[in-house]
């Protein structure tokens, strides 16, 4: 950045657009780290930015490309860059620049030339009885604890000597940040360090994020560390990272009083982190089990889950090792139950074992109807000869997919047990919601399924559809991928967003014939004939990439529109990767609904 540039923002001077520079440090997590220019583009267009060319101040804008964790931005206001902060998962911090330079004598020497203007901005922040404490952090190297004295003498110069020092408890936060860079044609990915820093800045912490404070006394960790997995009550074989479902519903701008939809919902993990943010969710998931938690989903916090099922109302879960048991105690085998007298096998209806093996407790009712039966609660009947089995699944409700919403008080979703191939929504002419965020089975570790008969085993005859559970069949990733557009074309509003999970081959990027180096040849077929194919896996050392990579080839944004589902009513807005273990990938991917009678070309251009 030019030194009038730092004036500038030192002065506290506004832009004619009335837009003011801020400094973005961002955390440098490394699965996501990638993603944190779509989470910045996002949220700053809900705090007022106009564009992407008004936010960013280097031209041309930073990408995934670059290794910096800095980026110079342009916001309305200090609490612009406050509610930036509250909301981000990916940025640390918003600093106001002082002073700027290739080196710290370059840097103090600017920073004085700058007159009276910029000294009296800087003891606003630093004057008595005002306290302060400077923190240095270098990216590209390790700052010694001799280094940061160096770097505090250096910077003597910019105070007058009266400044109260305070590391508990600073009212001003002063920063020291230096940025090296690396050459990349030797050593590790990254190459060897530089012995000079490109840029050092100066900088006042205007607002902090993700726990920047944690070491003070009354520093508060980041809102969605309340959402932890490891602290959740309920959780399901593949739920998101929480980290990543708070992007996402981020990238989709989710809001207050807006209608969000997950129409692959699973046990939640998405709905969760946008009920956060106060939106009337809806979701849909055609696997009844993960619902209403029979065996898929499972316990993670006994007392969390315990408590939820207490603010409900709703008897005690039962031990998951305890038998089933009927409606006198004992269980359905002691009962002397005939299971084949109980439900027919042909019938296609559930059937007693089935019900025992994906975890609901099958209870025992008598099957007359007397009055004294028909009062009592379901499952909790009187002795009879002629037993029926009742499906309350009583001994589940603590792991269905309202517990984690109990959980944190929080509004619970609407969910629909429906295929997304058949989709039971209402088509409206301008659209009924907000935003469609979604993590859709890759078929990896949770296979993609639609409704649908595997046409060789022939006709069943249904006899009892209260208990029918429909089969299902393989659901293919592009027609998967087709039917989402389409979902998001009929259902979104005009330029409501559409933000989902795409599974990539990191080969495809780096031009790797995958099926040749692991399977002897032949096409790949789907993702999870790559991952898991018939004559087992075989290492490619060329697929061993780090997370951190900077490589073009996986990293240009510009390459991805070929990877991606296009459709003609949806826009991409931007695409980030995320490197995953055995050379695959995943690409969060912002798609925006184009304005209806409006034509518009596929999606691929940014």
């Amino acid at each position: 950045m030019a030194p009038s540039a730092a004036a500038g923002s030192a002065a506290g001077g506004n832009g004619g657009d009335g837009l003011r520079e801020f400094l973005v440090l961002f955390a440098h997590h490394n699965m996501y780290f990638n993603m944190r220019f779509q989470e910045l583009e996002a949220i700053a267009g809900l705090i007022g930015v106009p564009s992407r060319d008004d936010l960013y101040v280097d031209v041309p804008a930073p990408t995934a490309l670059s290794a910096s964790p800095l980026a110079l931005v342009r916001l309305p206001s200090e609490e612009a860059a406050r509610k930036l902060c509250e909301r981000a998962v990916l940025i640390k911090a918003v600093l106001e620049v002082w002073a700027t330079g290739s080196s710290y004598e370059d840097l103090v020497e600017q920073a004085l030339a700058a007159g009276e203007g910029a000294r009296q901005q800087r003891r606003r922040f630093l004057a008595p009885p005002q306290t302060f404490q400077i923190r240095v952090a270098a990216f590209g190297r390790t700052a010694s604890m001799e280094d940061k004295r160096g770097i505090f003498n250096a910077l003597r110069p910019l105070f007058d000597g009266d400044e109260i020092a305070n590391l508990q408890e600073p009212d001003t936060t002063v920063w020291a940040l230096e940025e090296h860079s690396h050459q990349t044609e030797e050593k590790t990915h990254l190459g060897p360090r530089s012995n000079h820093p490109n840029r050092i800045f100066v900088c006042r912490q205007v607002a902090g994020g993700r726990s920047i404070d944690k070491k003070l006394k009354s520093g508060d960790k980041a809102y969605f560390q309340k959402y932890d997995l490891s602290q959740r009550a309920v959780l399901g074989p593949t739920t998101l990272d929480n980290e990543l479902a708070f992007i996402m519903a981020n990238c989709a701008c989710v809001q207050e009083g807006q209608v969000a939809l997950e129409p692959f919902c699973g046990t939640g993990g998405l709905l969760v982190a946008m009920s956060h943010f106060g939106a009337r969710l809806i979701g849909g998931e055609i696997d009844i089990r993960v619902v209403k938690g029979w065996r898929v989903a499972y316990t993670k916090n006994k007392d969390a889950a315990q408590e939820s099922v207490r603010a409900r109302g709703l008897p005690a879960m039962a031990e998951p090792s305890a038998p089933a048991k009927g409606a006198n105690g004992t269980s359905s085998r002691a009962a002397g139950v005939d299971i084949g007298t109980v439900l027919d096998r042909g019938s296609g209806a559930m059937q007693l074992g089935y019900l025992a093996a994906i975890g609901l407790t099958p209870e025992l009712c008598p099957a007359s109807s007397s009055s004294s039966s028909s009062a009592a609660p379901a499952g909790q009947s009187e002795e009879g000869a002629g037993k029926v089995l009742v499906k309350d699944g009583s001994a589940n409700h603590g792991r269905d997919i309202f517990t984690n919403f109990v959980q944190y008080q929080a509004q619970r979703p609407e969910i629909v047990v429906c295929d997304n191939s058949t989709r039971p929504w209402r088509k409206v002419g301008g659209g009924w919601c907000d935003c469609i965020v979604t993590d859709p089975p890759y078929g990896v570790r949770a296979g993609a399924k639609k409704q649908g008969r595997d046409p060789e085993r022939g006709l069943v005859e249904i006899r009892d559809l209260a208990t029918y559970i429909p089969p299902k069949v393989s659901y293919g990733e592009d027609e998967l991928a087709e039917d989402l557009l389409d979902l998001a074309s009929e259902a979104l509003h005009d330029n409501g967003r559409l933000v989902f999970l795409a599974p990539v081959d990191l080969a495809d990027f780096l031009g790797i014939d995958r099926a040749a180096a692991e399977r002897g040849g032949g096409p790949r077929g789907s993702l999870h004939g790559t991952v898991f194919p018939k004559d087992g896996r075989k290492k490619d050392p060329r697929l061993c990439i780090s997370e951190t990579t900077r490589d073009p080839l996986l990293l240009d944004e510009a390459r991805y529109a070929d990877f991606l589902p296009a459709h003609r009513d949806m826009e991409l807005v931007g695409a980030s990767l995320q490197i995953l273990s055995g050379g695959l990938g995943r690409l969060l991917v912002t798609m925006r609904r184009r304005p209806r009678g409006h034509g518009g070309a596929s999606a691929g251009a940014k």
